[in-house]
């Protein structure tokens, strides 16, 4: 009998030892196979893997609007905060005197309104304590009140502003509609200031006032200023650039009731009101505190605006400043 060389008995000893690994390998595949996606038995439906985060994301966002947010959902939303810079012209933060209606969809489809009051807080009985929410938005107010009820496992809560009270800017000057107006975002570009106040043609620039104490001048024929940002408590006074010099001396205000001298008086440019009333010589009767300013609009037409001599003089309400061919009026 023919023996069996010692190299070639290590040869398949190596060949038989690699089949078995092999065949190892891919039984070990298959198990690990079948154990997370497949099912042992060809007919029977295979088995989901685990849902990853951008599963739930897109869940999420299929669900019915009316469905209280998920924490996926919130977790994306902050995520997306961080990451962008949330322009002042697209949110509005909710202030003293505003009116919120909030709805708590679990019970009702009706709202309730709450007003701002001046600690920045609303009265809330569901939330069991005064819920503060000065400087928040909407969504933010919503979603702090979602974790304060305790009555409904899953509250679902809207938010909205009835009332924007918060929020006003001044517009002086050159325009059809003077006065404080009222904005609903945390600051909106000159250009809609203008379209809002109707900003007379004649105009060629705007003297801006921030509430800082801040001031700047703006060229209304340059078009970088449309996109200048007026926050609450500025005030934007339309004028113009220059007065001409052959208008300076023809230029003149009316003023007449509880006044020393009456008549019509020269004016100048930035005369305000109580200015003038000095320059007349003051009031006859120091209890006097209504004025009325009558100035004609665009259409030729006088439009009349009240003012408080006694809130001005205490700093509360705006030193108006005249314009040429003014009429004021003192009296009780």
């Amino acid at each position: 009998m023919k023996k069996t060389s010692p190299v070639k008995i290590l040869l398949l000893s190596a060949l038989a030892l690699f089949t078995a690994f092999t065949v190892s390998a891919q039984t070990a595949g298959q198990v690990k196979q079948v154990n997370f996606r497949y099912s042992q038995n060809p007919k029977t439906k295979a088995v989901s893997a685990p849902a990853e985060s951008v599963v739930v994301l897109n869940q999420t966002n299929e669900a019915n609007e009316n469905e209280p947010p998920s924490i996926a959902k919130k977790t994306l939303e902050i995520a997306r905060r961080g990451s962008v810079a949330i322009s002042p012209t697209e949110i509005y933060k909710i202030g003293v005197g505003d009116v919120l209606f909030i709805n708590l969809q679990n019970v009702s489809k009706d709202s309730t309104y709450y007003t701002v009051l001046n600690d920045g807080t609303i009265d809330y009985p569901l939330a069991g304590e005064m819920v503060a929410v000065a400087g928040l938005t909407t969504d933010e107010i919503a979603e702090s009140l979602r974790g304060k009820i305790k009555l409904y496992e899953n509250p679902h809560v809207v938010v909205g502003v009835r009332d924007f009270a918060s929020h006003s800017i001044t517009v002086l000057g050159l325009v059809e509609k003077a006065g404080e107006k009222r904005i609903q975002r945390e600051a909106v570009p000159l250009y809609v200031v203008r379209a809002e106040a109707v900003v007379q043609p004649k105009a060629t620039q705007a003297v801006l006032r921030r509430a800082s104490g801040a001031a700047e001048t703006l060229q209304l024929k340059e078009a970088k200023s449309d996109e200048v940002l007026i926050f609450p408590g500025d005030i934007v006074e339309f004028g113009f650039s220059e007065i001409p010099a052959e208008a300076k001396s023809s230029q003149y205000y009316y003023i007449g009731g509880e006044i020393v001298s009456g008549g019509q008086k020269d004016f100048y440019a930035g005369l305000t009101l109580t200015q003038a009333i000095l320059a007349s010589g003051g009031l006859r009767k120091a209890v006097v505190k209504r004025v009325v300013i009558r100035r004609k609009n665009f259409q030729g037409l006088l439009e009349a605006t009240e003012y408080n001599l006694k809130l001005i003089k205490e700093g509360k309400q705006l030193d108006p400043i005249l314009q040429p061919g003014d009429t004021v009026e003192i009296g009780l």
